[in-house]
């Protein structure tokens, strides 16, 4: 590919230059220096010792009346502790924000609507180089929740911030020695017991460590510095049950010309009978083993009020090692004997397959930024990021299966009278049977992924002590991308029998959902001595590499903005321009052919937008905003590559697109705040219009991927028609300092958010129309905590409703929805000594799983997943 070469090395160099020269931090965009507002003091409480959950309170609703955007943030405590140890999780306490889950770990938020890949993440206004196999996306797990001060999320996004953030920017705020305005050293220890744990694997033992030291130092304690690490070690089981897409289907009715009564036909299909019968049933048995481990630095330097330089570095990484085991069954051919929620198949197919990937995530930041004030009225700001980001997944998967021929020997008759679908073999023995399982295939495959980054940043700024600011300023950004992803398969050599029974061991005793038993399963050490005792014996096949890709994305922006305040009242209005230039390169099968495939493009957004506050009362305050935004595609759906993954036993082809438009949205937001003595109400109601909103349109085909000709689930990012979402957001947030005695030390926080959305996008069968893709109609937060003397608890309760996950092209009863959840969490701790407390901590004491439905009326079992409760104590030390 030919990259425009000598505009990446412009930007090295102007980069190394700018990290020679003695620069400064740029300014938060949230805070009042940097945009417009009142001050707003932090009452005391007289007689009451603000620590932990009161003060981090007080502290993030600080963080929200001095901005002048719509701003939510979550303060660490005095110990230097967010909320939750997962930094995404601690994210679901802010209203409008809920956060996918993957592997039963909260990691990927999503803002008002929009899935986290439109979102950008920063580290104190650095951007995140993403560690995603195709998208923008930043998995907030990934980094250590010890580092950080306060979590911000801005909603409604100022001329001067990035404009890629349609849902908002989220923003990780690192500490300061000069924030701390003394020395400090923070740190824990905790130890993990997962409720499920060890039923088929190792038993590691969970735990995390981390602490952070800062310390100004200097004749006029002019320089600052802070370094901080993390380790965490995880272990856990998640047991599962579930059907493929799609998980439904009907049978043919008698009666119709050229169409075989009782064959399958798609669920909704003229020619079916109505009745839904599920496509399989899948157990699953995931055992995950984590480790992540972490640290940062900050090196500071101030003159007084007028300079600012700061250097810092992060790194972090995450090593997620899975295990996991399956157990399918299918029918083959017609349905007999069938009523409304039974019926049965003379013939059937079984298949046992192991996976074990281990996805190695890891990213560096590093940043260095100057705030000067070259006059009383002008400020110069400006930083140079390198940022990159490395994700690297190996997997070696193997998969036996039962034949067909035989499918008689595996009939089974089946009972959809309870929500979990019940298979029952007419021979047990022969279905449970490992000498009957044939080897299918092994496979090695590994996929790696590469992304560096590289900005500058300048900003100049105009303030008359009064009514005028004036803002200007600019950035360049070049990002590369490489996409690599390998694949060998192993099949039975001519003359060479591989059953299971070489190789099988017995699967948990534990029953999934209690009531299925995952038996038998493919022992690792025995399958992968045999494979080396035997591996001349085996057929080798190297799959084309036809999901590798390398892209550039260079973007140059500009950006003016004014404010003007006429007593209460300030109006910032400004204009935003951005150019995106994208070149890719990619391989594609054409016609048969393996072909290179290039392509490129460009396009420029003029984005404005205009900011109201009034502070109409002392303790309100009312804000308004209209802003334009936009969402650039993931990079591989801008790649003309194809890419085989298997899911499972399911292949899913993924295909690029690189006509993909980015969206643009139009957004108006108004909130009213109420800022009583420790507390906050506000309620807030926003709007979006979203054009070329982008969503994964699904279909099966049958293709042969390797295996014969089978279904496979084909996915293509399109651009839809319209997007739009309405909604409210009501918060409040209350310290109950008013009540005697005792009960002062009480204290709540509740939010929640009310969305109605509406999606409409072109199918092969014409125009549909849904709510929008991964977005809940309805989150809500509730906290109580209480503290008093040296003792501290807190209950918390998070609420997602049910979200649109998957669209199907042809067949509408093939979408999948997630099924709402409610979480319960606890936490109390008790300071030993001013320096040293105890703590404990119970993670979703509801026991909720993980439902996804599908089929007519949302009301059938598409998967689910059993996550169980944890328990942690610790001790933490401030000194």
């Amino acid at each position: 590919m030919t990259y425009r070469r000598s505009r990446a090395s412009i930007l090295v160099a102007l980069a190394a230059g700018t990290m020679l020269a003695p620069p400064v931090i740029a300014q938060d965009a949230t805070a009042r220096d940097a945009t417009p507002g009142t001050e707003g003091e932090t009452p005391t409480d007289g007689d009451i010792v603000v620590t932990g959950q009161r003060r981090a309170q007080r502290e993030s609703i600080a963080t929200k009346r001095e901005a002048f955007a719509v701003v939510d943030a979550i303060s660490s405590d005095d110990i230097g502790k967010l909320p939750d140890h997962n930094t995404a999780a601690a994210l679901r306490r802010i209203p409008g924000v809920s956060v996918q889950e993957d592997q039963g770990e909260p990691r990927f938020p999503v803002l008002r609507g929009l899935q986290s890949t439109y979102n950008r993440t920063t580290v104190d206004g650095a951007i995140v180089s993403s560690v995603d196999e195709g998208g923008r996306t930043v998995p907030l797990d990934i980094i250590p929740s010890v580092m950080a001060s306060r979590v911000e999320v801005i909603k409604t996004v100022t001329p001067e911030n990035d404009a890629n953030a349609i849902g908002g920017v989220i923003n990780i705020k690192t500490r300061s020695a000069f924030e701390a305005k003394r020395p400090f050293l923070n740190a824990l220890a905790s130890y993990g017991v997962y409720e499920q744990h060890g039923d088929v694997r190792h038993d590691k033992p969970s735990l995390r460590t981390a602490f952070a030291a800062g310390r100004t130092f200097g004749a006029a304690d002019e320089w600052g510095i802070v370094i901080g690490g993390s380790y965490e070690q995880l272990d856990y089981d998640i047991p599962q049950v579930e059907s493929a897409s799609p998980s439904v289907r009907e049978y043919a009715r008698p009666g119709i010309a050229g169409v075989t009564a009782g064959s399958p036909v798609d669920s909704g299909s003229v020619n079916g009978n109505g009745i839904q019968v599920p496509t399989q049933v899948r157990l699953f048995w995931y055992n995950n083993s984590k480790k992540r481990y972490g640290g940062n630095a900050k090196l500071e330097y101030r003159v007084a009020d007028t300079f600012h330089w700061e250097l810092s570095g992060i790194y972090a990484k995450t090593q997620d090692d899975e295990e996991r085991i399956e157990f399918r069954t299918e029918p083959l051919g017609t349905v007999a004997n069938q009523t409304s929620t039974s019926g049965s198949f003379a013939r059937g197919r079984n298949i046992v397959q192991l996976n074990q990937p281990i996805t190695n995530r890891e990213i560096i930041v590093g940043r260095t930024a100057f705030d000067w004030k070259a006059a009383d009225a002008w400020t110069v700001d400006g930083d140079a990021i390198y940022s990159q980001g490395r994700l690297y997944t190996p997997n070696t998967s193997i998969e036996f299966r039962t034949r067909d021929a035989q499918g008689a020997n595996y009939a089974f008759s089946y009972d959809t009278s309870d929500f979990y679908p019940i298979f029952t073999p007419a021979n047990p023995t022969a279905n449970r049977d490992p000498a009957n399982f044939f080897l299918q295939q092994q496979r090695d495959a590994a996929v790696r992924t590469f992304e560096k980054s590289g900005q500058l940043r300048l900003n100049a700024a105009y303030d008359d002590g009064d009514r005028i600011k004036l803002k200007a300023g600019g950035v360049a950004r070049t990002t590369r991308r490489r996409y690599d992803n390998s694949q060998i398969n192993y099949t039975a050599g001519s003359g060479f029998t591989y059953t299971l029974a070489e190789v099988d061991a017995p699967g948990p005793e534990k029953l999934i959902q209690d009531r299925y038993l995952l038996t038998p399963r493919i022992d690792v050490g025995q399958a992968m001595a045999f494979f080396d005792a035997n591996r001349g014996r085996f057929v080798t096949t190297v799959t084309p590499p036809t999901g590798d890709y390398r892209l550039q994305e260079d973007v140059y922006a500009g950006y003016l903005q004014g404010s003007y305040r006429i007593g209460a009242l300030t109006l910032l209005a400004g204009l935003r321009y951005e150019r995106t230039e994208i070149e890719s390169e990619a391989v594609r099968t054409l016609r048969g052919v393996l072909t290179p495939v290039q392509n490129g493009g460009s396009y420029g957004n003029w984005l404005p937008g205009v900011h109201l506050r009034w502070d109409a009362l002392p303790d309100v305050v009312v804000r308004a905003a209209y802003t334009n935004t936009i969402g650039r595609p993931d990079y591989a759906s801008l790649a003309a590559s194809e890419n085989l993954s298997f899911d499972g036993s399911q292949p899913t082809l993924s295909r690029g697109n690189p006509d993909l438009r980015p969206r643009r949205s139009r957004g108006f937001d108004g909130t009213v705040e109420w800022y009583p003595r420790d507390g906050v109400v506000s309620i807030g109601l926003f709007s979006k219009d979203i054009r070329d909103e982008i969503f994964t349109l699904t279909a099966v085909q049958t293709l042969d991927v390797g295996r014969g000709a089978e279904a496979v689930i084909v996915t293509t990012p399109r651009n839809a028609n319209t997007a739009t979402i309405r909604g409210v957001e009501l918060n409040v947030q209350q310290a109950l300092t008013f009540l005697p005695g005792a009960l002062s030390g009480l204290g709540v926080s509740a939010n929640a958010t009310f969305l109605d959305t509406r999606f409409t996008f072109l199918t092969a069968a014409g125009p549909r129309e849904t709510g929008l893709f991964l977005q809940p109609d309805a989150t809500a937060n509730a906290t109580v905590f209480y503290q008093r003397g040296a003792f501290e608890g807190r209950v918390s309760w998070n609420y997602i409703g049910g979200f649109l996950e998957t669209i199907n092209d042809t067949i509408p009863n093939a979408d999948q929805y997630w099924k709402h959840r409610s979480t319960f969490d606890a936490n109390i701790s008790y300071r030993l000594t001013p320096r040293l407390t105890l703590y404990a901590e119970g993670q979703n004491l509801s026991d909720a799983g993980r439902r996804e439905l599908t089929g007519p009326g949302r009301t059938y079992l598409q998967e689910a997943a059993e996550y169980g409760r944890t328990f942690w104590v610790g001790v933490t030390a401030s000194l």
